[in-house]
This record gives structure tokens, sequence and C-alpha cells, in this order.
């Protein structure tokens, strides 16, 4: 059964890679084939803000179905979800914005100084999708917790036991 929680699980990985392709494609567009790579920055950024969209919109249901699960702590929840809401936000902001530069650019190319403002928008909101994902898996995976120790491993996935190994 595919759930609000799958979506989130599906989607929450779409806005940092998105971010990171963006920023790539605006550094490379100073190399070579300039709007071409700028313009495709903007589409992507604009995929970026939908995704993120999605995400923020499925984080309920996925909040539902880890709520109460072992090891699972509250405030690491909400700690991701606060973080969500901005990176949203920032998100969608930027996906407008680069819309808006593709309808004011339709006809002429795009210049290297609405290049730049978009790598610095671009990187600072990659950085905000990427926190919002660290925040994320900390809440199912110890490593990334700081301060987590082994018992919280445990409790989160407790050890396997291994079948000995059948004789013939």
């Amino acid at each position: 059964m595919f759930t609000g929680a799958h979506l989130h699980l599906l989607v929450n990985h779409a806005p940092i890679f998105g971010s990171l392709f963006a920023f790539a494609l605006l550094i490379a567009s100073y190399f070579t084939s300039a709007d071409v790579l700028r313009r495709t920055a903007f589409v992507v950024l604009i995929g970026t803000a939908i995704a993120g969209a999605a995400a923020d919109l499925s984080g309920d249901a996925a909040e539902e179905a880890v709520k109460g699960l072992p090891g699972v702590r509250r405030e690491l929840i909400d700690a991701h979800s606060h973080m969500g809401d901005k990176a949203y936000i920032l998100g969608g902001v930027l996906g407008v914005l680069a819309l808006v530069a593709l309808v004011r650019w339709r006809r002429r190319p795009v210049p290297a100084s609405a290049a730049l403002v978009a790598v610095l928008a671009t990187a600072f909101v990659g950085g905000a999708m990427a926190y919002t994902a660290l925040l994320g898996g900390q809440i199912r995976y110890t490593e990334v917790r700081s301060g987590a120790t082994a018992a919280d491993a445990m409790i989160i996935e407790p050890p396997r036991q291994r079948r000995p190994p059948s004789t013939k």
C-alpha cells in the first residue's frame, strides 16, 4: 500500500539533487553554452521547487508513520519539520524567481549577472535542503546523530540472530 510516508521518502531527495544539478549547470554556463545551461538550470529550479512542495506536503504523513517507533524522538522530528518548512519556502521563492527569469529573458540571453545571483541563491537553498535532509536522517539513522551511542542504535535496529550454518 502506497502512503504519504512513501511519497515523502520518494521525493525528499529531489530538492537536494535538483539544487546541486542546477548549481552545476549555472557554474558550467560561465564556460560553455551560457544561455542554454542557464535556462536549463532555471527549469530544474522550478522542478526542485515542485519536489520541495511535495516533500513538505507529505511530511505530516511521514511523521505519523514514525511516531511511536522505538528510538524516534519528538525533538528530532520537530527540528526536521521546522527546517523543512523554511527550506520549502526558500525553494519555492527560488522556483518562482527562476520562472520570472525565464519569462523576462525569453527573447534575449540570460545575463551573467542574473546567473551569478542564481548561483548564490541556489547554493543557499541547496544548503538549506541538505541541512533539512540531515535533520531528517537523524530521526532514524543514529550514525548521523551527534552524541548517539551504540545503545541508541540497538533501540532502532536490534541485532539480528544469526542462524547456525546448516550441516548436510
